[in-house]
Order: C-alpha cells, then sequence, then structure tokens
C-alpha cells in the first residue's frame, strides 16, 4: 500500500513538474512572437487553474491585444493561468497568461 502511494505521487509530482516547464516554454514562445521589445525573464509563477475566466472576459482581453495577435481557442471551461514577471526594455513588467489546458496555447492575457 506505501508503495502504491509513494508511485503516485511520484507520478503527481513530475507530471506537475512537466506542466510547469511546457506552460513556461509557451509563455515565451508567445511572447517572442509578439514582443515589443528586448525581453528578459524574471521570475514565473507557479501554474494555477481557474474556471472564473467568462467567454466574454476572454473576448475582451483578445481585444484589448490587437488584431495582430493569434490566441488559441478555448476547448474548457477551466484555465490554467501562469504570471511572468520581466523586464521589457528597462521597464518591469508582469502579465497573467491563460492557457488552454488541453493544447497548452493561450488563450488570453492581462498586463498586471
Amino acid at each position: 500500500m506505501k508503495r502504491l502511494i509513494y508511485i503516485i505521487g511520484v507520478t503527481l509530482l513530475l507530471t506537475a513538474c512537466g506542466q510547469q516547464q511546457r506552460a513556461k516554454s509557451v509563455v515565451k514562445d508567445f511572447m517572442q512572437t509578439y514582443q515589443k521589445g528586448d525581453v528578459s525573464y524574471l521570475d514565473f509563477s507557479d501554474v494555477d487553474s481557474t474556471r472564473a475566466i467568462s467567454d466574454s472576459l476572454i473576448d475582451v482581453l483578445q481585444q484589448q491585444a490587437g488584431h495582430n495577435v493569434t490566441f488559441q481557442k478555448r476547448t474548457t471551461p477551466t484555465l490554467l493561468l501562469i504570471r511572468a514577471k520581466y523586464l521589457l526594455d528597462d521597464d518591469t513588467c508582469s502579465t497573467t497568461f491563460y492557457l488552454d489546458p488541453s493544447t497548452m496555447g493561450v488563450v488570453a492575457f492581462k498586463q498586471n
């Protein structure tokens, strides 16, 4: 029984670490595609999930980003979120990215 609990715990830990790294990679790729200056990453929050983001709020956030930005379609009611803190040129910025968990694509983001 202890061995089964240990195996489940290790599996969950490895899955969470993989999800964290994949989310960072997706955000970095997204920012590289749409960056408007020299970006240096300072910190990333832990990946979390939310169901509090409505489709209408996603529409507003996507419109604020502009028409030149391509977003992933939302496929589930739950989204992952990760906050990135970075230097853009010489300014410290923070942005929250909302990711679709099944495709790990950026659905929306908001400047903090």
